[in-house]
């Protein structure tokens, strides 16, 4: 099914605190600047309702692992592919590229602060849902998005990490169909059948990210 090219194809602002607040927990072993509001989350969720019917936006996918649980953060199926979306809302200077294990947050009169790449990260992501859906990986882009307008990305060397105002023309950039009207069902589909997003297992996932926390020290 999967290599069937043919066919063409088509928040209240309680739940995005309690994102937010989720988000500040989870950092799988990386510093987390603290959040400073909801304008960048508010603006992510408009882009991301704006985008066209045929793509379809799924949200806070939790996915059960060998070693405990992972969360990502949005997932946009679409004929022109799967976006698997990594928020960060650091603020101040930040310093990364796509290979690095550690990216370094610089903050004016505060200092530096060491945080997991978010690259890394989300590939680990991408790596859990292949595995669990079976959907082969070369229909899935991983997207980094930056959502505090006080961040500077001048020092990020990353093709797919940008500020907010990057992500709906980097999402539309792609114009190639490659999955079809089916394809794309059946994406949301099994998907939707690992996602484990129930109250009980958000908080075995918090208490669980939390351990590694503590065992890299940062």
């Amino acid at each position: 099914m999967w290599d069937d090219y043919n066919g063409l194809y088509g928040m209240s602002s309680d739940m995005i605190a309690e994102q937010m607040m989720q988000k500040n927990m989870e950092t799988s072993g990386g510093y987390q600047a603290k959040v400073t509001g909801d304008t960048g989350e508010l603006k992510l969720s408009s882009i991301l309702k704006s985008l066209p019917e045929c793509y379809h936006v799924m949200d806070d996918v939790l996915l059960q692992t060998k070693r405990g649980s992972t969360q990502i953060d949005h997932i946009i199926v679409s004929p022109f592919g799967i976006f698997i979306v990594e928020t960060k809302n650091h603020k101040g200077m930040i310093f990364g590229d796509c290979y690095g294990q550690v990216w370094t947050q610089v903050l004016p009169r505060t200092g530096r602060f060491k945080f997991y790449s978010p690259v890394l990260q989300n590939a680990g992501h991408i790596k859990n849902l292949v595995e669990q859906t079976r959907i082969p990986p070369k229909f899935m882009s991983g997207v980094i998005v930056f959502t505090n307008p006080e961040v500077n990305l001048m020092n990020v060397n990353c093709p797919f990490c940008f500020q907010i105002d990057s992500l709906y023309s980097y999402i539309a950039g792609f114009t190639t169909q490659i999955l079809g009207e089916r394809q794309v069902i059946a994406a949301i589909q099994r998907i939707d059948k690992i996602d484990t997003n129930s109250y009980m297992n958000r908080q075995k996932h918090i208490d669980y990210v939390n351990s590694i926390k503590e065992k890299r020290g940062y």
